[in-house]
């Protein structure tokens, strides 16, 4: 089984990441307040480094990477970004650009919005909101992993 969640221990405890591991695949979500301003898609610096040490874990075992941009239901209205689709898909393409710029194979990357869908948490308070506001990255195995990638992966022996 991946284990991201032993790679990535230091920016779960600091409260930067969540991850689910599972038998086929890895999600990384990333709390949407904590990586961006309010209606921006630029990437606080604070979140580059963690960003980076994702790529780094990623590149230590094949398949394809989905980044996907939450919102919450709250309207967005600016000529920027229409709705909140547009803003959630800006905010997994800027992720999405991070973690190229760090992989040895960029093409593996996707990157896609979902606005005020698949909400976490009902939108009826500030708290589930920001809950709902979020970039999810998710690392689907190739069938063809070796044991031997997924164990150093385990190990935390990104390459």
């Amino acid at each position: 089984m991946l284990n991201l969640k032993t790679f990535l221990r230091k920016e779960i405890a600091e409260g930067l990441v969540v991850v689910r591991d599972e038998a086929q695949q890895s999600v990384v979500i990333l709390k949407g307040d904590g990586l961006f301003d309010s209606a921006a898609t630029t990437v606080r610096p604070a979140y580059i480094p963690v960003i980076d040490r994702i790529a780094k874990a990623m590149n230590g075992v094949s398949g394809k990477i989905l980044v996907t941009g939450y919102s919450d239901n709250l309207p967005i209205r600016s000529a920027r970004f229409p709705s909140n689709w547009e803003l959630s898909l800006a905010r997994a393409e800027a992720v999405s650009e991070r973690l190229q710029k760090q992989l040895d194979n960029p093409q593996r990357v996707k990157a896609e919005g979902r606005g005020d869908s698949n909400p976490v948490a009902p939108n009826d308070s500030k708290e589930n909101r920001a809950l709902n506001r979020r970039v999810e990255i998710t690392l689907l195995v190739a069938p063809e992993n070796t044991q031997a990638e997924i164990n150093g992966l385990q190990q935390g022996n990104g390459k």
